[in-house]
């Protein structure tokens, strides 16, 4: 009885020594106040890397083992709650990545979550969730996407959970992210600067000659810089003395005096994910994306909608254009007011299209070709007979060409994967190709779309990314001398 009694005084003696403790002088370090009900970690199971650890109630969550990344700069881990009424699919899936890498990836994150880049970083407008020694912001979109992420700039890392999961209140999300901790080391690391702290893009006038002819180049900058993390969707049309310019789902009105693009109107769209355009002879501007509606403007107001067409590139009549997709059954449209009408057409030597330009006199398919022979442009009359087709100096396939038309010596294409311009002959055959950089002095562009101006030139428009890397450009050029 005795020995029980000192047991038991030992134990309270402990426990008051342990209350007494309960301060310290470590501001970071703080308890939680009694009946707080934040989650407590449970069970047995353990995800342990180089840059963060995770403790979890292995009897709710599912470690998927085989997808784990264990690096020394880049760890990565997936673990789900399954479906009790149907283990193949799961409640909640989440990925837990930490890399030791460059910033863009995050800063992209920030832009794609709507946070703005400069709100977070000068005003440190948003609040942030301690969770794992790490400082996180958090994204809810109060359907089925949390995101707890952060930059940690000294270490150089960039931190990553994200949940996919049936009900974003659901506890067991706490839970989980109450378990993290991440092992990083302050290296001093300083990334390299924001937009607003990098240099624009600049460069003179240039000219480069090939055969009989002499290409020349002129950089058109906009007003105020444009930057963006979509590299591929953007577009530039010229109506009468304007230029519209489509990016990011974004439409702007701007007027050119020969030297600046200068903003003059947002043009409002019904969706933020229409990519291609074109121009036609009564000052129309056609919009088209991915499974919109088909959209026509006149003086930036919407004069027309059609439904049921794919991707549209109109004829300049403005009387027809050519519905397509990525195979090579296709359509001729020809529209009356309100309604259209659609008669198929087959674009036999292509396979995969992955674009189409029409001027006057042509249809040009840019695609790979049925025969496995690589990506060539197939050059048709609007009645689908082919007029020849444009290739590279071996006869064989170029990269991937998002704009060409005929010239008075010609025809002239623009690879976005090779980066070049392309020369053709009457005929069809080659004559030269040109690279980005030589002609625009530019490191690596692609090119996204081009519009022909009134006096023959083309305006084309690129993606750039900087020098000192702090942005990617969107870029135009006046091109002429073809």
């Amino acid at each position: 009885m005795k020995k029980l009694l000192a047991v038991l005084l030992s134990a309270i003696l402990i426990l008051s020594l342990a209350a007494c403790g309960g301060n310290t002088d470590d501001p970071e370090k703080t308890t939680a106040p009694a009946g707080d009900d934040t989650p407590v970690v449970q069970g047995n199971g353990e995800v342990k890397t180089n840059l963060f650890t995770l403790k979890y109630d292995d009897s709710v969550w599912n470690h998927i083992e085989e997808d784990m990344t264990n690096d020394e700069e880049y760890c990565y881990a997936n673990l789900q709650v399954l479906d009790p009424d149907d283990p193949e699919y799961y409640l909640i899936d989440v990925e837990i990545e930490v890399s030791v890498d460059s910033p863009y990836d995050f800063r992209e994150d920030l832009v794609y979550y709507g946070f703005d880049q400069y709100e977070y970083k000068v005003n440190n407008k948003y609040d942030t969730v301690d969770i794992g020694g790490a400082k996180l912001l958090k994204y809810d979109d109060g359907d089925d996407t949390v995101l707890y992420f952060n930059r940690v700039e000294g270490a150089g890392a960039t931190i990553s959970v994200k949940f996919d999961t049936t009900d974003v209140s659901d506890s067991r999300i706490e839970a989980l992210v109450k378990g993290l901790t991440f092992n990083l080391e302050d290296t001093g690391n300083v990334d390299g600067p924001w937009e607003w702290e990098g240099e624009a893009f600049s460069t003179e006038d240039h000219s480069v000659t090939a055969g009989s002819l002499t290409l020349k180049s002129e950089f058109i900058p906009f007003e105020k810089y444009i930057s963006t993390f979509e590299t591929f969707n953007h577009s530039i049309a010229a109506v009468g003395d304007r230029i519209y310019v489509l990016c990011d789902g974004e439409l702007m009105e701007c007027s050119f005096d020969g030297e600046v693009l200068a903003f003059v109107n947002p043009v409002e769209l019904p969706e933020d994910d229409y990519e291609i355009m074109s121009t036609t002879s009564d000052g129309s501007l056609w919009l088209s994306g991915s499974m919109n509606d088909i959209l026509r403007l006149k003086d930036g107001k919407t004069v027309n909608t059609y439904e049921d067409i794919d991707k549209l590139v109109m004829h300049p009549s403005g009387e027809w254009g050519v519905d397509y997709f990525t195979g090579n059954d296709c359509n001729i449209v020809t529209f009356s007011g309100d309604t259209f009408t659609a008669e198929p057409i087959v674009f036999e030597e292509a396979d995969t299209i992955m674009h189409v330009s029409v001027d006057e006199n042509n249809i040009y398919v840019c695609a790979s070709a049925a025969d496995d022979s690589g990506h060539k442009v197939f050059v048709y009359g609007k009645d689908g007979t082919l007029k020849t087709t444009l290739c590279d100096s071996d006869g064989e396939g170029l990269g991937s060409v998002t704009f060409v038309t005929s010239t008075e010596n010609g025809y002239i294409g623009f690879d976005g994967n090779m980066r070049d311009v392309l020369l053709w002959d009457n005929t069809g055959a080659f004559v030269a190709e040109i690279s980005s950089d030589e002609l625009f002095d530019t490191h690596y562009p692609w090119f996204c779309a081009s519009t022909v101006l009134s006096d023959g030139s083309i305006l084309t428009i690129m993606t750039e990314e900087r020098a000192d890397r702090s942005a990617t450009e969107l870029l135009v050029f006046n091109v002429s001398g073809f």
